[in-house]
């Protein structure tokens, strides 16, 4: 990486902080690959557009990058932020991009978007076509927080983590499905894609309601039907509901020994005593709890093509990481070697397996140190730097005279 490269990086407020953390490792990431970093933080900024105007004027940058913000954000005179300082802006989605449909509908077209999961590409290629944005990509999650050696033996690993698993979700009471005000006809549409992205291990949100629509006759290429689509974020967070409710009764029916950090869980805490309710934290105490943790129990539900950051990060502080399965991990893990993974379809068995494997500290150890080792020789947020670049340089090819940056 070139030694005078600039970046500007936008750090957002976010709940439990995560986002932060995000903007911060990757900050320190930069700067480690040679580049100069200006870090705009909007916690501490009350006039945004101040240091804006200063960049394009007398502070050139040669990046811009934000999670999930400000790509669709205007001036007074409707210049967006990557105009406006005279550099390509990267907009890196941490969730399902049609949750965030207004945000992303009003996006500048000269923005680069990248997405966690391999099927949120292709969801806004099939839904705005290739060239509604100048660069879409697939950009996984790194590991955040600091690399925290899983102990000398196994025993040393046992004596050091007092948590045998560690479970980080938020709890809700399950919420009505988001077609339920729908007319009749196309609610049975949206129940029959729920069923579908239901019925197996995984299926992609977009890809469920476009088998629902084909059954019903529709034709998915047809521009008529392209609102309907768009609201395939309502299976997205129907079938993430359920599937965290899942694991949740998994626990209570099997009598799992797991320590649950969030918030939401009261009801757990005074119905379960296999529970313990940590309570809510913000990201950096979850980060200590993982530390202090044989295993970390994920739900990756409908990221099945893709990645969450708490497996990653679970792995770098010395963890095991347990998480339902994807193509993402598939891909970048041995499971029952580097991690453990479940599945939908056997959801029992597998906890039953995952749990046996806490507390067994031959075996968890020797999976924490191969995951570890995995995750700091690939995904780290250093490793995510040239997808970054790669992303700015295909805006300066598409919209912008052709100066890379390496």
């Amino acid at each position: 990486m070139g030694t005078f490269v600039k970046a500007l990086l936008i750090k957002g407020k976010s709940a439990y902080g995560v986002l932060r953390l995000f903007t911060d490792e990757l900050a320190a990431a930069f700067r480690a690959h040679g580049w100069t970093v200006e870090l705009l933080d909007l916690e501490v900024e009350a006039n945004v557009q101040r240091p804006l105007d200063d960049y394009a004027r007398e502070a050139p940058v040669d990046l811009i990058f934000s999670f999930g913000i400000f790509g669709e954000s205007r001036d007074a005179e409707g210049l967006y932020v990557g105009d406006l300082v005279g550099a390509p802006h990267v907009v890196q989605y941490v969730d399902y991009p049609l949750s965030h449909l207004t945000r992303l509908e009003a996006t500048s077209p000269r923005a680069a978007l990248l997405m966690v999961d391999e099927t949120h590409v292709a969801a806004v290629g099939s839904i705005y076509g290739s060239d509604r944005f100048a660069d879409v990509r697939f950009s996984p999650h790194a590991a955040i927080g600091p690399t925290v050696s899983p102990g000398a033996d196994p025993a040393d690993f046992a004596a050091r983590r007092p948590i045998g698993i560690l479970l980080p979700v938020t709890g809700y009471p399950m919420p009505p499905p988001g077609w339920r005000d729908l007319p009749p006809a196309v609610k049975a549409i949206f129940e029959q894609a729920a069923e579908i992205a239901l019925a197996d291990d995984w299926t992609a949100p977009l890809a469920a309601l476009d088998q629902a629509l084909v059954a019903a006759g529709v034709d998915i290429a047809d521009p008529q039907f392209a609102a309907i689509r768009k609201l395939a974020t309502y299976i997205h967070e129907h079938v993430r509901a359920v599937r965290r409710r899942q694991v949740l009764e998994a626990i209570e029916r099997l009598n799992l020994p797991v320590h649950i950090v969030g918030a939401g869980h009261r009801p757990t805490r005074a119905r379960a005593s296999n529970v313990t309710v940590v309570g809510e934290a913000r990201f950096d105490q979850v980060l200590a709890l993982m530390a202090g943790s044989r295993m970390v129990l994920n739900i990756n539900a409908n990221f099945g093509a893709g990645s969450h950051e708490r497996p990653l990060s679970a792995m770098n502080a010395g963890a095991v990481a347990a998480t339902d399965e994807s193509r993402f991990y598939a891909a970048n893990f041995t499971s029952g070697v580097e991690a453990a993974t479940y599945r939908w379809t056997s959801l029992d068995e597998d906890l039953s397996a995952i749990a046996a494997l806490a507390n067994d500290s031959d075996a968890a150890f020797a999976m924490a140190v191969a995951g570890q080792r995995r995750v700091v020789q690939g995904h780290l947020w250093t490793h995510r730097i040239a997808g970054i670049v790669a992303a700015a340089n295909a805006v300066r090819a598409k919209v912008q005279a052709p100066r890379s940056v390496s």
